[in-house]
Order: structure tokens, then C-alpha cells, then sequence
């Protein structure tokens, strides 16, 4: 009856599908993702490693990164040009351990699990000019008819001053200053002072009647520059790649597997700013 007990508690233990084995600890659920090259995506954990080498056969001006992956899937193995390896280490290795063609002699790999599974990849994608307001509820939204909706325009009136810098009371929401009175924040509106010259025209840093108020802001004044500002308009793509391996199994050369029916490899966010033509 015994023998009968231990055949099928080995059985349990060989099927056990969580990675509970007697091997190391294998958590890297709160280890962010490093990166280099095209692609090495990496997590280290002390003298723990965990990598996933991509080929994403992208463009040239593209990034695995800076791309708006929806669902894509890619077949992994331990080795080849998509691979998957966990690895002990004989002590902690830096992040240029992976940046390397040929790694270096320390540290060294002291036990390597490798195997199969399938790489999911999502993008969540956005936009933003950071201007400190809210444009999400109209996309559409033109103010300055510039072909550049609000939410992704640097200077939503096209006066060539940042819908940022017309935060006149400094409070962080450029919404609620409108120095006219006209009912028409001055981020919205084309003559912020309502004087007879609009602010594109007036200077941002002379005061003409020297009464502390620079002109643009202030109605008694109505001098033109010679020379418009010519603001270049930016913004700002972000993408947060999510990776999960579903599932993913792995073995050492003992034939001691890790195994995990879905396993959240985990998120990076990547931006980058972006200057229209």
C-alpha cells in the first residue's frame, strides 16, 4: 500500500504545474524590464536572470518598443532567433552582461533552464502635448485650424505661445486664466488682452508703457514685432508594451521543469517625442 502512496505522490510532484520544485526562487514579478539590442528583453533578480532574445522584423525607422502591437504572438524556444532562457548566475550580473556580442567570462552561469512557449505582446498607445489640460473629451478639436488637433498641439490658438506658458496665475491649469475677460482662455484665444493687435503679433517680454505688464497682456498697449516667434510644435507618443508567455516551459539539462499555464512577464513603458514637418 505504501509503494502505491509514493507512485502517486511523485506523479503530483512530477505534474505540479507552478514551478514549486526544489529549484531557485524564480520570482521576477516585481523586477522591471530591461532592454538592448533588437530584442533582448531581460529581468535580474540578484544572481537570477530571465531573458527573451525577439526577432520582430520591423522597419528600420520602427522599435519593438515604439510599436502599436495588438494581440501579436511569437513562438519561442531555447534557442534560435526567438528564445527564452532562465539562468543562475555565480553572482548578480549588471545590465551590460546582455549588451554584449560576446559576454564576459564573470559572472558565470552556474545552472540554465530553457524551453518553449508562446510570447503575447499588447501595446497601449497615447498621445500628449503635457500642456496640463485635459483634451480627451473632442479629438478632433482645432482651435487654430493648423490641421493639428488640441490635444497633440503644443499652442492650441497658434498665438506662438505654448498652451503651457499661458498659465498666467501659475496654479498648473492654463483653463482658468483669461486675462480679457472675454469668456475665452487665453490658450484658446488668438488676442488675450483685446486690444486692437493680436497676441502672435505683440511681444512676449516688452512692457511699452512700462507699467510691469508685457504687451501681449496688456490693452493699453499695441505694439507689433517685426519678426513673428515661429514656435515649433512637439508632443509626445507613449507606448506601454505588455508581455505575457502563455504558457511557458522550461527544463535544465536534469530535466527539472518550470512550468506556468500563463506567466505575466510584465510591462514597459517607452516614449518619445515627436516633432511634426
Amino acid at each position: 500500500m505504501s509503494r502505491i502512496y509514493l507512485f502517486f505522490l511523485l506523479i503530483l510532484v512530477l505534474s505540479c504545474d507552478d514551478g514549486s520544485l526544489d529549484i531557485p526562487e524564480f520570482d521576477f514579478s516585481s523586477i522591471d524590464i530591461e532592454t538592448c539590442g533588437e530584442v533582448v528583453l531581460f529581468k535580474i533578480n540578484e544572481n537570477e536572470t530571465f531573458v527573451i532574445e525577439l526577432d520582430s522584423d520591423l522597419n528600420d525607422d520602427e522599435t519593438f518598443l515604439t510599436y502599436k502591437w495588438e494581440e501579436e504572438t511569437f513562438t519561442v524556444s531555447g534557442s534560435g532567433t526567438n528564445s527564452i532562457a532562465y539562468r543562475t548566475m555565480s553572482e548578480a550580473p549588471t545590465s551590460s552582461y546582455f549588451c554584449q556580442n560576446i559576454p564576459p567570462t564573470s559572472p558565470t552561469v552556474t545552472q540554465e533552464w530553457t524551453g518553449t512557449g508562446t510570447v503575447l505582446v499588447n501595446t497601449e498607445f497615447s498621445e500628449d502635448d503635457n500642456d496640463g489640460v485635459d483634451e480627451t473629451d473632442d479629438l478632433l478639436l482645432d482651435t487654430d485650424g493648423d490641421g493639428i488637433p488640441n490635444y497633440i498641439d503644443s499652442d492650441d490658438d497658434g498665438d506662438d505661445i505654448t498652451t503651457k506658458n499661458e498659465d498666467i496665475d501659475g496654479d498648473g491649469d492654463p483653463t482658468n486664466d483669461d486675462t480679457d475677460g472675454d469668456g475665452i482662455p487665453n490658450y484658446l484665444d488668438a488676442n488675450d488682452d483685446g486690444d486692437s493687435v493680436d497676441t502672435i503679433n505683440e511681444s512676449t517680454t516688452l512692457d511699452a508703457n512700462g507699467n510691469d505688464i508685457v504687451d501681449y497682456l496688456d490693452p493699453d498697449t499695441s505694439s507689433t514685432i517685426t519678426e513673428q516667434r515661429n514656435l515649433q510644435n512637439s508632443y509626445v507618443e507613449t507606448y506601454k508594451t505588455t508581455i505575457t508567455i502563455s504558457p511557458l516551459k522550461l527544463v535544465n539539462e536534469n530535466g527539472e521543469p518550470i512550468n506556468y499555464d500563463s506567466y505575466e512577464f510584465g510591462t514597459i513603458e517607452t516614449s518619445k517625442t515627436i516633432i511634426p514637418e
